[in-house]
């Protein structure tokens, strides 16, 4: 398994999360991608995004994380 933080803020951190060649997570995975969303000064609210193929993974990375690279 290989870890990737996308985006570091303050609280938490963006993580993306990439499973090892020819493996998937349980559910059939390929990917999860852990986010934060700003709640409040305080807290912010945790989500968990998954895909199944790697081609939907990189659409999403090209829109909402540009400038990332693995």
């Amino acid at each position: 398994m290989e870890t990737y933080i996308l985006k570091e803020s303050v609280l938490n951190d963006d993580t993306l999360y990439l499973a090892d060649d020819n493996k998937e997570f349980k559910g059939g995975y390929v990917a999860i991608l852990k986010q934060y969303h700003y709640a409040n000064a305080w807290h912010n609210k945790e989500t968990y995004k998954r895909f199944r193929k790697r081609e939907t993974l990189d659409k999403y990375l090209q829109k909402y994380y540009p400038k990332f690279e693995y």
